[in-house]
């Protein structure tokens, strides 16, 4: 058995990570721009060491910017907490959460429902909307009914939407979204939104742009959609002045922002990733849930954490706001940020 002695020995450069991603930071007092650094080096060396884990990795989320490593036994909890990381010691791996939720995956036309992985409960979340039938609803109970306690039913109330109506952004004088990124393709300049925007088709114009044409779009399945951009090239920046740098995984426990044309700017928290949301247009994947607060016109919008990119709007309820990753938007049609 490998002593503890040797495991601080070994994980000496991970616990000195761990303390530099701000372990130690004064979260009441760190700025905005210092809190987002924090959670970004914090998620870093936290996967790192969790990925090192191997089968007893039960994934990590943030609390308050601290990273937290879940854990299947007490060889990783030692292992995680010598890399200078608090630890949770669950029931589930991530991959058992992963094939849980992929399960779920099986279950199709069931309009109204959503589902992901919530690393700081150790559970996959499933949600039943009460605009969802009651056969939809005995079947999506039945199917997170055999996971056990891996799973947990959550009633929400109201109607998940697709945001394509109302606020102020780029039109094509049907719908109005919101444009999430300026990104490049071969040097040119192209805008990145919801792809059940452009699914509208049609000129789109907003801003400084006008006559921009559908090139890409994908919805249901994913939700990204990219649009030629005729007036010049844009700015890696939010409208707030904030610049976008990177494109980052969101973690649950993340505190991000977003921006919309019609709530404007605000903050949310992660609370679910890789989530399958079955909206009337269709089963969304890989989305992830959030707190913030978004409505019609906001499709699109970004989400954000300092300088990391981390998705676009897809829509959501009066509760949970969901967004199509920034990471898979980029590789799926080789771009990059602006």
């Amino acid at each position: 058995m490998t002593s503890r002695k040797t495991l601080i020995a070994g994980f000496t450069a991970f616990s000195a990570a761990a303390l530099t991603a701000g372990m130690c930071i004064n979260t009441a007092s760190a700025s905005p721009l210092a809190f987002s650094q924090m959670q970004a080096k914090a998620v870093t060396q936290a996967t790192q060491v969790a990925d090192s884990l191997g089968a007893a990795n039960g994934g990590i989320y943030l609390d308050r910017g601290k990273a937290i490593v879940n854990v299947t036994d007490a060889a990783a909890q030692d292992k995680a907490e010598a890399a200078g990381f608090a630890t949770k010691t669950v029931k589930y791996s991530f991959q058992a959460l992963t094939s849980a939720k992929n399960s779920m995956d099986a279950v199709k036309n069931v309009p109204q429902t959503a589902w992901g992985i919530d690393t700081k409960t150790n559970q996959v979340v499933v949600k039943i909307y009460d605009a969802a039938s009651k056969a939809t609803a005995d079947k999506v109970t039945a199917a997170a009914a055999k996971l056990g306690d891996a799973a947990r039913v959550e009633h929400r109330t109201g109607k998940l939407a697709t945001y394509i109506a109302d606020g102020d952004s780029i039109t094509n004088d049907q719908v109005i979204c919101s444009l999430g990124f300026n990104v490049t393709k071969g040097g040119d300049p192209f805008l990145l939104t919801a792809g059940h925007c452009t699914n509208e088709g049609g000129t789109w114009s907003g801003g400084d742009v006008s006559g921009a044409e559908v090139v890409e779009s994908d919805c249901p399945g994913a939700d990204s959609g990219l649009l030629t951009r005729p007036n010049g090239t844009g700015e890696g920046a939010i409208n707030t002045g904030q610049k976008i740098t990177s494109a980052a995984e969101p973690t649950v426990g993340e505190q991000i922002e977003k921006q919309g044309q019609t709530t404007g700017g605000g903050s949310g928290e992660i609370t679910s990733v890789d989530e399958s949301v079955n909206f009337d247009v269709g089963v969304l994947n890989h989305e992830f849930g959030t707190t913030a607060k978004t409505d019609h016109g906001d499709s699109g919008g970004p989400a954000f954490d300092g300088e990391k990119g981390l998705g676009t709007l897809s829509g959501g309820d009066t509760e949970t706001s969901y967004f199509y990753p920034l990471t898979l938007e980029l590789q799926s049609y080789g771009l990059e940020l602006a």
